[in-house]
């Protein structure tokens, strides 16, 4: 569990100590399921970095290179 998921869940549990109504009740469950969620997402980034770094296959999104001109060097001056 990272740091900032033990804050919202700590922070849920003592709002929900010190008032156990229905709202606070809802909104510590949501508040779990937020946290689950960020979760999720952080492994799911993970993974795509960790995948990204090992293949070798330009992303979609990146620019593909194009072929490769032969140029020469400009001429310098004597």
């Amino acid at each position: 569990m990272h740091w900032w998921s033990q804050q919202a869940f700590d922070a849920a549990a003592e709002a929900q100590a010190a008032d156990p109504s229905p709202g606070n009740l809802m909104a510590a469950a949501q508040v779990q399921a937020l946290v689950s969620l960020a979760e999720a997402l952080h492994r799911i980034a993970s993974v795509l970095e960790e995948r990204d770094g090992a293949e070798s296959v330009p992303h979609p999104r990146s620019p593909r290179p194009g072929p490769v001109e032969k140029r020469s060097a400009p001429a310098r001056p004597e």
